[in-house]
């Protein structure tokens, strides 16, 4: 049995979720501005409309910066240690902290492109994860 505490989805992030176990990475869109936003909010953080909508999004992005994570933060992730927790620059805009999977700390570099992978953590939850991209 799995030790990992799950997300737990709220009215705002649902949509995030579901999109994530049908395979698809989805991000917040303004409809009165054209901001794109994450991490999913009642509001645009560009304009504070209410006019923010759910779009499919490429799941690709590139490497802001990273790090060894050593020492689990939670428990029930002693099993996951050493991992790569890495910050993205996603490609429609927003930044998002997520995990590196697939690689060892040599492989990255500033500026990688990254690709979503979706790992799944029970019935209904799968979890974004990135992996290092085989092309641009």
């Amino acid at each position: 049995m799995n030790s990992k505490p799950l997300p737990g989805p709220t009215p705002e992030t649902q949509p995030f979720w579901d999109g994530c176990a049908q395979g698809e990475f989805r991000l917040q869109h303004c409809r009165d501005c054209g901001h794109v936003q994450f991490p999913p909010r009642k509001l645009c953080s560009g304009c504070f409309s209410d006019q923010v909508a759910w779009q499919k999004a490429s799941g690709r992005g590139r490497v802001m910066s990273w790090s060894t994570v050593v020492v689990p933060g939670a428990p029930g992730f002693e099993s996951e240690v050493p991992f790569i927790s890495v910050l993205i620059r996603l490609e429609e805009g927003p930044s998002m902290l997520s995990v590196l999977r697939g690689c060892e700390e040599g492989d990255v570099d500033f500026d990688r492109p990254v690709q979503v992978l979706f790992e799944k953590r029970s019935d209904d939850l799968f979890v974004p994860y990135f992996r290092l991209a085989t092309s641009d």
